[in-house]
């Protein structure tokens, strides 16, 4: 469900759709898929369970990696998921956010694709219906 919402975001924010064009890809990018692009995965969820339900609400944490061939770009990409994602609220592309967190970011570096890199940590609380 986060990854309707994900998409959602970076395909109606003008920021980050000016970077990354819909290059926004769960798990692994596409082969072949140019710079700058953006990769998603949910590596936790919580449930909010009680004794006498199921849980209707359900933290969700995700990586979202941002690749570029330059640093700048990064950054920039990083303040526009900043700008986006944190403290919105609302149903979006049918999914129903309570909020959502920012919790950490660390820089990345691939020798090999000579590519730069920001992984940023973020919590969604998603209400299920």
């Amino acid at each position: 469900m986060v990854g309707k919402v994900i998409k959602s975001k970076f395909d109606s924010d003008a920021t980050l759709n000016g970077i990354f064009s819909g290059r926004v890809y769960p798990y692994l990018a596409a082969q072949g898929a140019s710079a700058p692009y953006a990769v998603y995965d949910t590596f936790r969820v919580d449930p909010s369970s009680t004794k006498d339900a199921d849980s209707h609400l359900d933290e969700v944490s995700v990586r979202l990696t941002v690749v570029a061939t330059t640093y700048s770009v990064c950054q920039d990409a990083v303040e526009g998921v900043r700008s986006a994602f944190p403290r919105m609220s609302g149903t979006v592309a049918g999914v129903n956010v309570q909020s959502c967190a920012f919790n950490d970011l660390r820089d990345v570096y691939s020798d090999t694709d000579e590519f730069y890199g920001v992984q940023v940590d973020l919590t969604f609380r998603i209400v299920r219906e």
